[in-house]
């Protein structure tokens, strides 16, 4: 008789498989949205997948919060592979990282069109190795089921094969093919319209006879007048570009308002005619830009011809909107090659100089901030780049722009080594001080998470193909027949090329990863990133940069030349300083030092305490920088024992020598605070000595003077039983006479007021 069952224990930790036909509703589900090109996003196609999908999927159970769209590839083709595809590498990592139980797509095409077959299979091998479902509106796949999971991965491979054969026979092998055909006998067959033109759109004449037009180019009389102007204007400024532009945007001709509905009118039935796609409005006109306009001149079109991939398939194909004598003038200003290839005997194009395109080696300061310093104008981001100066041998940051004549117009520019010296101090203030270790975490954190979700993807791939080639090899042994054997050696062929092609990634990314790595290991230690900085290469020291800086906007300023920096730092923080045009003897003013020196004008410092806070700069800069604070040239402050190019450490050491003895005579400038002072005195009736001991900077001269300007010259003050010398001050009076320094602090008040 049998014993008692014995039951096994649990073999693994991981959650077991859902049952055949039960959908992991309790998981998160992705559903995956793709577009070829972006002409298609909004088509029927946007709707079921960005709309009907997302419903269905909640009609099978899943709850709202547990759906996880997946919207980045849309413009993408899906004949592109797995890591080349941002919505689709996204999609990959959540499989081979179990965070999703299920995919949810419109259609297997959305997934891929891969004539190879290769990223299909990836696919699903991800999908059974994770038991991921992959659910359609027609079909519920479950690659991994002990039982139905082969009938799966074979009908979700001829779906794909299918989707990708679809692609090849019929829209490469018969529409595009129709469509060359009739394109080289001169037919326009949809896109972008010749400004100038519209299309005869009548197959049948009005007679019951075929159209010989149908489908050529006709001259759009309210367009094709302006064409000829412009080719008119371009031969009688001498072939000269800008001027061209120029002159058209500022005198005309300028064409109709092509969204003008009253433009559409003037199209004659069976004509079809439309506003070109990338006709942008300058000034509120349409005119032609600096690429339309060589593009326009050189055009066989105007002349009758049709062209197709840079070549004249059919002559006198439809009707010329310029004249052959006037089309080769300009023609032959700008083409060195004629229409039928050969080279252009006639050509005469203005002379200018040509830059070398050799990219020369220079023995120069190279950039650290490139990609990071830039400028808004007219509300759009432009980044700077460097160019090299011939005059000064070195290169600089520089912004340009395009006018509304489509012209490059400079912003500004700054010299890389000045700019970057600048930079480098801000970027050293800011590790040695505000950058705590969480921040410090936080940033070189997230500076590697990518890198791990890349690399674990590239891996996953690599093993699935070298699975694939080991299976093929295997394959190769028992086939006898010649047409399986070419086969089977295609697709080995193919899948080398795919793992050469992985591998090659995966090194670029090691590469990455090791330099990221020593990057981190240095930017953990401050000390070591200040004291090594010197010995990091270019390519290391704009690492350091991009880790902790997120932008650096440069905003030209119109008075002085001078221009304001921002520096948008990664811990959304961010520091300003003002950046003048030169500055070889100019130090950058901290914002710190600036701060500090902002709370001494509140607190109403004197001078010495202004100069001994800020130790390093002379009080001229200090003079300055409070210019720019207070925003006038009019500040004013008394006593001012420190001299212009002084630092406070000049001024002590001038002081020691002179015994600390004050200058006799100070400057003559009156703040409004010691004439509100001489004011009071003089209505309470201080006396001379009262007066100069509450002014003691000041010379009697001085005093006096100032006394005239408010009360008059008839104003009387008392003076002392010993005169007072005109130049003296109360020290220098107190110095000759200490014996009266009592007695005459105490003497009679002024005889303009009662007596105290």
């Amino acid at each position: 008789m049998p014993g008692p069952r014995k039951y096994k224990p649990p073999q693994s930790d991981e959650p077991s498989p859902v049952q055949f036909g039960v959908l992991p509703t309790n998981r998160p589900i992705a559903v995956y949205y793709r577009q070829s090109t972006m002409g298609q996003v909004g088509n029927i196609s946007t709707d079921m997948q960005q709309i009907d999908l997302p419903r269905y999927v909640m009609s099978l159970g899943w709850q709202q919060d547990l759906i996880i769209p997946i919207d980045e590839d849309e413009g993408v083709s899906g004949t592109k592979t797995i890591d080349e595809r941002i919505g689709m590498s996204r999609l990959f990592d959540l499989i081979i990282t179990r965070k999703i139980g299920a995919v949810a797509v419109q259609a297997e095409d959305r997934l891929f069109r891969d004539e190879t077959q290769i990223q299909v299979n990836v696919f699903i091998d991800a999908c059974v190795k994770n038991d991921i479902r992959v659910l359609t509106p027609y079909f519920k796949y479950n690659f991994a089921d002990k039982h139905e999971g082969p009938y799966h991965r074979l009908l979700f491979r001829m779906r794909a094969e299918q989707a990708a054969d679809f692609l090849n026979s019929y829209i490469r092998g018969r529409l595009h093919a129709a469509r060359e055909r009739m394109l080289i006998q001169g037919m326009w067959m949809g896109g972008p319209i010749n400004l100038g033109f519209m299309v005869d759109d009548r197959k049948i004449l009005p007679g019951g006879t075929p159209n010989p037009n149908w489908r050529k180019f006709q001259p759009f009389p309210p367009c094709a007048e302006v064409v000829v102007r412009i080719f008119e204007t371009f031969i009688m400024l001498g072939g000269n570009r800008s001027a061209t532009q120029r002159y058209l945007l500022e005198n005309g001709p300028h064409f109709p308002d092509l969204d003008d509905p009253e433009l559409m009118r003037q199209v004659p039935p069976g004509f079809y005619w439309k506003k070109p796609v990338r006709m942008l409005k300058r000034r509120g006109i349409y005119t032609v830009g600096s690429v339309a306009l060589p593009n326009m001149l050189t055009n066989a079109v105007y002349l009758g011809h049709w062209v197709f991939k840079d070549q004249v398939v059919q002559w006198n194909n439809h009707p010329p909107i310029v004249t052959e004598d006037l089309f080769y003038q300009a023609f032959n200003y700008l083409s060195p090659y004629n229409l039928d290839g050969t080279p252009n005997e006639d050509h005469t194009p203005r002379l200018s100089y040509k830059h070398s395109t050799k990219k020369k080696k220079r023995d120069a300061y190279e950039p650290i901030y490139l990609g990071l310093v830039g400028s808004y104008y007219n509300g759009q981001w432009r980044n700077a780049t460097a160019v090299w100066s011939t005059s000064s041998r070195a290169y600089a940051y520089a912004v340009n722009y395009r006018d509304d004549a489509d012209i490059y117009q400079h912003l500004w520019s700054r010299r890389c080594d000045y700019f970057d010296k600048i930079i480098n101090e801000m970027l050293f203030t800011k590790l040695q001080a505000t950058f705590e270790p969480e921040v410090w975490n936080d940033v070189l954190g997230n500076a590697t998470d990518d890198f791990h979700k890349e690399r674990r993807m590239l891996q996953h791939q690599l093993q699935t193909v070298e699975q694939k080639m080991a299976s093929l090899l295997d394959n190769f042994s028992y086939v006898q027949s010649q047409t399986l054997a070419q086969a089977l050696e295609r697709q080995f062929s193919e899948h080398e090329q795919e793992k050469v092609r992985l591998e090659r990634k995966l090194n670029d990314l090691q590469q990455r990863i090791d330099q990221q790595e020593s990057l981190i290991e240095l930017a953990q230690k401050i000390d070591n990133v200040l004291q090594k900085w010197q010995k990091l290469g270019v390519l290391e020291k704009r690492g350091v940069a991009q880790m902790f800086i997120e932008q650096i906007v440069v905003t030209q300023a119109e008075k002085y030349r001078v221009a304001d920096v921002k520096i948008l730092w990664k811990d959304e923080s961010a520091d300003e300083f003002v950046l003048p045009w030169s500055a070889e003897r100019w130090t950058l003013w901290l914002p710190a030092e600036v701060e500090t020196l902002r709370q001494l004008l509140e607190n109403n410092a004197t001078q010495v305490e202004m100069a001994e806070a800020l130790p390093d700069r002379n009080w001229r800069a200090i003079r300055i920088k409070i210019y720019e604070i207070i925003g006038k040239r009019s500040f004013y402050i008394s006593p001012k024992p420190v001299r212009d190019e002084e630092r406070y450490a000049d001024y002590i050491a001038r002081m020691e020598r002179t015994g600390w003895n004050p200058p006799r005579h100070s400057g003559s400038r009156w703040i409004e605070e010691e004439i509100q002072q001489l004011d009071e005195l003089l209505d309470k009736g201080a006396t001379q000595l009262e007066l100069c001991a509450a002014l003691p900077h000041r010379s009697w001269a001085k005093i006096r003077r100032k006394i005239t300007q408010l009360r008059g010259k008839e104003f009387k003050v008392t003076k002392p039983p010993v005169r007072m010398g005109k130049h003296d001050t109360i020290k220098d009076y107190l110095e000759r006479h200490p014996e009266l320094g009592a007695v005459a602090m105490n003497s009679s008040v002024s005889e303009n007021c009662p007596r105290h």
